[in-house]
């Protein structure tokens, strides 16, 4: 007789419908834990106004660490958000990964790209925002703040703070905005001539720059100031934060 595994293989999801907003909060179960002030997070919220979603959302006080609850861990163990936790018990815990499978669920109107070149851009200019601008300006922040002593990254295991990486994060900052601001003169858009995901990375990185070097960086760069402008002024955005 063959042995029986002790425990059943995880289901797989065989649900490839597509709804539209109402109906897939009526639909799909789904819990988003977010925290208002951190720019990861608020990526992911933009991405849920944008798509006109609501989803049952759960605030995570950071500063009070209540992200580090055993309860929580046990749900991400990186001790972060955002998290997207699903009807079945799946976990999602990266912002483009969230943003990937909500667009796949629900996916009008389009922000990670309508074929294979937009969607490679989107994706292009998600990785080179992340490296080249966020994690500048997070080692600025992580790095010189004493609000993070011994929490110079994040997670449950503290790391002391190098202040030197600081002052290497504000050029790394400056070299992302330069970059981003004459990308922006040649095309409306970050990743093509409309509206995507990477735009509301880009904004999200702008408003985190803002409060961790101390000073706004489209403020000399008339591009970048245009399109902040054009961003901020989507009825979206305004609504989510």
């Amino acid at each position: 007789m063959a042995l029986q595994p002790e425990t059943a293989p995880p289901a797989v999801c065989t649900d490839r419908r597509v709804y539209t907003g109402a109906e897939f909060s009526k639909e799909i179960g789904m819990r988003y834990y977010d925290y208002r002030n951190a720019p990861s997070p608020r990526k992911v919220r933009l991405f849920i106004a944008e798509k006109g979603l609501e989803i049952p959302t759960e605030q995570v006080d950071l500063r009070s660490r209540e992200q580090l609850r055993p309860d929580f861990l046990a749900k991400n163990p990186s001790g972060g958000v955002p998290l997207l936790e699903l009807d079945d018990g799946t976990c999602l815990s990266e912002s483009l990964a969230i943003c990937h499978y909500l667009e796949q669920r629900h996916p009008q109107p389009n922000l990670m790209g309508l074929d294979a070149r937009e969607q490679a851009l989107v994706l292009m200019w998600n990785d080179i925002q992340t490296y080249e601008g966020y994690l500048g300006i997070q080692e600025v922040l992580r790095n010189g703040h004493e609000a993070f002593k011994d929490r110079a990254l994040g997670g449950p295991v503290p790391y002391a703070q190098i202040p030197a990486l600081a002052e290497r994060g504000r050029k790394r900052a400056e070299a992302y905005f330069d970059r981003l601001d004459a990308r922006l003169e040649a095309s409306p858009f970050v990743a093509s001539a409309r509206f995507t995901y990477a735009d509301i990375v880009g904004y999200v990185y702008l408003g985190f720059a803002v409060r961790s070097l101390g000073h706004d960086p489209a403020a000399e760069r008339p591009a970048l100031k245009r399109w902040s402008e054009t961003v901020a002024a989507r009825p979206a955005i305004k609504a989510a934060g």
